[in-house]
């Protein structure tokens, strides 16, 4: 079995998050003067955007049963929006940094199917699938479904930079742009609501992953960056909708300043979860995911200040910009570490592939490292549950069992054998 292999089944969606976190960092260096650094950080984003999305269709090929599960859970179905996210941003770096606007244009195009596609889809399996009786609210939702207002608005907001080098249909453009900005405005008013009764209402736990709560923060500044980019795009052109300013540079202020709100708390958060979290500092894509949203706060406050002349906003602006730019260099090295200690294994055969056996696991607070796979079968429980049991031995030549049950699809740890 080839690590190849694992590296597609390993994968998800939310690893285009990599990809528009770099383009964050190429376009703070284009804003401050460092063109030399801005074609190389493209290009690197546009590599990886090409490497996960072969992966995607790999696995879609080879895992289609775990793709179907992904798009039918409520909890994951919304990052699929991060592709869209990707195309957008992609688009707008040949727009701006190549100046090929044609490549753009047709960026945007694909950009505006893929979101049809996944809105219509996503929507269609959240309202209209079975509901399971034991699904919980603080088991699906969280700071992940606000991809949807990221996807929608960076639609929009490559729409604006089309439209500055259309010469025709840009009032099309701009109405259309303007409808989606308004979708993603109203999404995030509805999730926000939701975010609200989750975390008031309902227990959140010590180990529940945080990174998907800071794109709450990143939808409200993404609203902010199309809505400031509409605003100076109608009063350029002195288009009809020009009656709608006063609205669009209020609603900007409204989210930039909702978007800042939450920043404090997801500190908090997070100080919150490794003071009494016990799994340590473990690696997780969502660093990536914190990465972007910084760097979405340092571009939308550049670009909102041009609303209001304040100096004071250019100040916040450079901050966050220091902070994506450390963020994401974290994010880099320690994916790397990652990556090269998940390759110290292979599966035995073609049925291990299917419910990948985790490099490491903990027990009363030690980690163990699988290094080798002895056994592996197939046990039906008492209770009709089918587990996929695995003979292992660790790094400190332990013998052990662990188990995955198909239907909870979690791992378990089951004993040490003399």
């Amino acid at each position: 079995m080839s690590i190849l292999k694992i590296a597609t089944y390993s994968l998800n969606v939310r690893w285009f998050t990599v990809v528009v976190a770099t383009i964050m960092v190429a376009s703070i260096s284009q804003l401050y003067g460092y063109e030399k650094v801005v074609p190389y950080l493209f290009m690197t984003s546009l590599v990886i955007f090409l490497s996960v999305m072969v992966f995607e269709i790999v696995r879609i090929v080879l895992f289609y049963k775990e793709i179907l599960h992904e798009l039918l859970n409520p909890g994951k179905t919304f990052n699929f929006f991060t592709i869209a996210v990707a195309v957008n941003l992609t688009g707008v770096c040949f727009s701006r940094v190549f100046h090929m606007h044609t490549t753009a244009s047709i960026f945007w195009y694909v950009a505006i199917s893929l979101w049809l596609g996944i809105s219509l889809s996503s929507f269609s399996i959240l309202f209209l699938h079975r509901k399971l009786e034991d699904r919980k609210i603080e088991d699906v939702f969280h700071g992940g479904w606000f991809f949807t207002t990221v996807g929608t608005q960076s639609t929009a907001f490559l729409g604006l930079v089309v439209a500055e080098h259309a010469v025709r249909h840009v009032l099309f453009i701009q109405l259309f742009s303007f409808a989606l900005w308004s979708i993603g405005a109203s999404l995030y008013l509805i999730f926000m609501a939701l975010i609200f009764l989750r975390l008031i209402f309902y227990h959140f736990g010590n180990d529940a992953e945080l990174s998907p709560y800071w794109i709450n923060a990143g939808a409200a500044t993404f609203t902010t960056l199309t809505g400031a980019t509409l605003y100076l795009h109608i009063h350029t052109m002195s288009s009809p909708l020009i009656e709608t300013l006063p609205f669009l540079k209020g609603l900007s202020m409204f989210f930039w300043s909702a978007g800042l709100w939450w920043m404090p708390f997801l500190v908090v958060m997070a100080i919150r979860k490794q003071v009494y979290n016990e799994d340590g500092f473990a690696f997780t894509v969502g660093y990536w995911e914190i990465a972007f949203v910084i760097g979405l706060h340092a571009i939308s406050t550049q670009q909102f200040s041009r609303l209001f002349e304040g100096q004071y906003l250019i100040i916040m602006s450079k901050c966050f910009s220091i902070t994506c730019v450390i963020v994401w260099a974290f994010s880099f090295f320690f994916t790397i570490i990652h990556l090269v200690r998940s390759s110290i294994w292979v599966p035995v055969n073609d049925l291990t592939i299917n419910f990948v056996v985790p490099y490491s696991f903990k027990l009363h607070g030690r980690l163990f490292r699988v290094k080798e796979i002895v056994n592996e079968w197939l046990d039906q429980t008492i209770q009709g549950v089918l587990k996929k049991r695995y003979c292992i031995t660790t790094s400190d030549n332990l013998t052990c069992w662990i188990s995955y049950d198909m239907q909870a699809k979690k791992w378990y740890f089951d004993q040490v054998k003399d």
